[in-house]
């Protein structure tokens, strides 16, 4: 890891090392942050949190920097969007294919712009959406695609990016409910934690309203506010999915990419164009993407003990599970939302 002296707004721009990072709080100015691809490999997610410090940041006036930057290369870009907890982190690694393409695993800054546009949807904001797009489109090396997940924090930014990018792509990954809640449940406290942030995200932005007062959401479960969570993500998706069609967005269900994951990568790269022949989907299939866990890379993981960690949720935690499920059912049918993204009525 080497440190740069003060490197000037063009070289920033031309060297798709330096990755956006943040805007200031007036939106003025564009802070950027230089990861090595070696260095984007190990890293989990590109947020402040694992860079712990530990990286080169540059800033400049976020014009500067749009001023610089048609000379840069470009690439195609696709996305990967999801609804948390569905193997989104594992699918990202699977396509990490240097030479092939590059995946950026939650770039902070796309967090940054989606909490903007949810408290302003204006044209200062499209134009930095514009200029991070440009920005992250920048390929490592010649050849590559380049695919970006966001943290499903994000959301909100799905239709602006796939209406950004006519050319652009994106698979639309989710759970089951029962799969979302026992892997919320799986993370004990902090799971229950992100439930009720991720509701307090979509509410503030979603098209599916519930219709509860304020003591009335205070009176339902961590397990209940994350059910409204998710029925909204699926809420989203569906509608994305009916605004794009098949030819823009893929629905992937992550039950099917666990069970066969030749075939749903076969579907991925077929959409992103990724031109991989049945040795290389095998290959990944059996690679380290699928037989280590996502989020802890030294542990072995498997199906069978995914499924075991799934049962003993589910023998702890059985009637809680099954209460919400069915409340959860009702509330959809009440609303007439969708448990599953469709493409058409």
């Amino acid at each position: 890891m080497h440190a740069m002296i003060d490197p000037t707004a063009e070289e920033v721009a031309s060297d798709p090392e330096w990755l956006p990072h943040t805007f200031d709080v007036e939106g003025n100015n564009l802070m950027f942050v230089h990861v090595p691809r070696a260095a984007r490999q190990q890293l989990l997610f590109l947020t402040d949190e694992y860079y712990e410090g530990k990286f080169s940041k540059a800033s400049f006036p976020a014009n500067a920097a749009a001023r610089q930057i048609d000379s840069a290369e470009k690439a195609p870009i696709h996305f990967i969007f999801h609804t948390s907890f569905c193997c989104s982190t594992l699918l990202a690694k699977a396509l990490d294919m240097p030479g092939v393409s590059t995946v950026l695993r939650e770039p902070a800054v796309l967090f940054h712009l989606a909490n903007r546009l949810i408290k302003r949807a204006d044209s200062a904001n499209h134009q930095r959406i514009e200029l991070v797009v440009r920005l992250l489109e920048r390929p490592l090396a010649g050849g590559e695609t380049v695919l970006v997940k966001p943290t499903n924090f994000s959301n909100r930014l799905v239709d602006v990016l796939l209406t950004l990018r006519p050319g652009s792509k994106a698979i639309l990954l989710y759970s089951d409910l029962e799969s979302f809640i026992q892997s919320l449940l799986m993370r004990g406290i902090w799971g229950r934690v992100v439930g009720r942030r991720m509701y307090n995200n979509l509410s503030s932005w979603s098209g599916l309203k519930f219709g509860y007062d304020q003591s009335e959401l205070l009176e339902q479960t961590d397990v209940q506010i994350a059910a409204l969570a998710w029925l909204m993500h699926i809420h989203h998706f569906d509608g994305i999915a009916k605004t794009f069609g098949p030819d823009r967005v893929m629905i992937l269900d992550s039950a099917n990419l666990i069970a066969d994951p030749v075939a749903a990568l076969n579907e991925v790269q077929a959409l992103f164009g990724l031109d991989l022949s049945k040795d290389e989907l095998a290959a990944i299939a059996n690679g380290p993407a699928f037989s280590k866990h996502s989020k802890l890379s030294g542990h072995d993981y498997s199906v069978e003990r995914r499924q075991l960690d799934h049962e003993a949720v589910v023998e702890k935690h059985g009637e809680e599970l099954s209460m919400v499920t069915n409340w959860l059912q009702a509330v959809a049918s009440h609303l007439g939302a969708p448990l599953r993204p469709n493409y058409r009525d």
